[in-house]
């Protein structure tokens, strides 16, 4: 074959395949739609939230660096800016993956429930005060407003609350809303908490980030009665050794007739909202 022609293939190939990152990228600028991506992390939890194609939610960092690649695959490449990072409570496979973050992009406001500090909080917090990051301590009357339409809104955890047995029952459990939209996320909260919670407050949602990778003690068909989701999405490492999700779990949502996802099984679930 002659080499001008393979030549002239080759450069043929590259445009064809530089046309389309340029229309990709194109595309990603304008679209304005909200997403919403609960990260394959392994045994862990962390969701990204990119709203109007301008502002960044990530809601837990996982175990380790996968957050990263997480983040690699859904957050726009020119952008290294995180607008607002949620640690539900300090255990590592909820915040795990913070330091990998912090390393490769700026954030510029950090929420946290203090209930539940470890030593590895010390050592990150050097890090935010260094960064210049902003941190504010969660509690039930925490509110984060994003015009025009979009807020976070907590419901737990409360000052006047205190376990030190259980540090689970120190997760935040809050609700991210655009207009009629919601999407509940209940980090590790036990069942019990879940119930109380649901008596005071009108927790309604079009999806549910199930509690604590779907462990038999996080779900209860009361809350469930009450919350009333038409999705359930289960953050949960594949073969891990606590047997997670439960049968028990995955029956009560089957019996409720929710649709159930989970990431061991498809990876990242993308939620796109119309």
């Amino acid at each position: 074959m002659n080499p001008e022609s393979v030549n002239k293939k080759i450069l043929l190939f590259s445009l064809f395949f530089s046309t389309l990152i340029i229309i990709a990228t194109v595309f990603r600028v304008y679209d304005k739609k909200t997403k919403i991506v609960f990260c394959d992390v392994g045994q862990g939890d962390a969701a990204y939230i990119r709203i109007g194609n301008r502002y960044d939610i990530l809601v837990d960092t996982g175990p380790d660096s996968k957050i990263v690649g997480c983040l690699g695959r859904h957050m726009p490449f020119y952008d290294r800016n995180i607008e607002v990072i949620i640690i539900s409570h300090w255990q590592k496979d909820h915040f795990g993956g913070l330091d990998h973050v912090l390393r490769r992009y700026h954030i510029d406001q950090i929420f946290f429930s203090e209930y539940s500090l470890t030593r590895s909080f010390k050592k990150i917090k050097e890090t935010l005060v260094k960064d210049k990051v902003i941190f504010d301590k969660i509690d039930d009357k925490t509110e984060i407003v994003i015009p025009p339409e979009n807020r976070v809104v907590f419901y737990w955890p409360r000052s006047s609350y205190i376990n030190l047995k259980d540090g689970n029952s120190y997760s935040s459990v809050f609700a991210f809303q655009e207009k009629s939209f919601k999407v509940l996320f209940t980090a590790d909260a036990p069942g019990y908490l879940l119930n109380r919670l649901s008596r005071q407050y009108d927790l309604r949602t079009n999806v549910l980030k199930v509690p604590h990778h779907g462990s038999k003690n996080g779900l209860t068909g009361y809350f469930l009665g009450l919350a009333k989701p038409d999705l359930a999405v289960i953050s949960v490492g594949k073969n891990n050794i606590y047997g997670h999700p439960a049968k028990e779990v995955l029956n009560l949502l089957k019996a409720s007739k929710i649709s159930i996802r989970r990431t061991d099984v498809e990876g990242d679930i993308v939620i796109n909202l119309k």
